[in-house]
């Protein structure tokens, strides 16, 4: 039993590591960083663009499906504005993996 409280104590400590962020401020000062951002910035504006309508779309998806009484129709709404949600939120990350794979030492 003592072993099995180490080893989740262990894990509980290595998921902290993991999830917490030691320096939320992004560091634009490496080589080609700029042209790195402006990438993200035109995908992210893309991304957005994309995601609004989509939104839009989808929502007309549930109204449609809610007024026709059609769940199959009103649950694909759903899923697509799930869907237009979570890619808004890896687009906004982008600038944060610019960073991280900077400061990966692979040589």
């Amino acid at each position: 039993m003592n072993a099995l409280n180490e080893a989740v104590t262990i894990a509980h400590a290595r998921a902290i590591n993991v999830l917490t962020v030691t320096s939320p401020t992004p560091d634009f000062s490496g080589p080609g960083v700029s042209a790195l951002q402006t990438i993200s910035n035109v995908v992210f504006a893309i991304v957005l663009t994309l995601a609004v309508i989509g939104g839009l779309i989808a929502a007309g998806f549930i109204v449609v499906g809610h007024i026709s009484s059609n769940g199959r129709v009103q649950k694909m709404g759903i899923v697509g504005l799930i869907s237009c949600i979570a890619g808004v939120a890896v687009a906004g990350g982008i600038a944060g993996l610019i960073n991280w794979g900077q400061s990966l030492n692979v040589a």
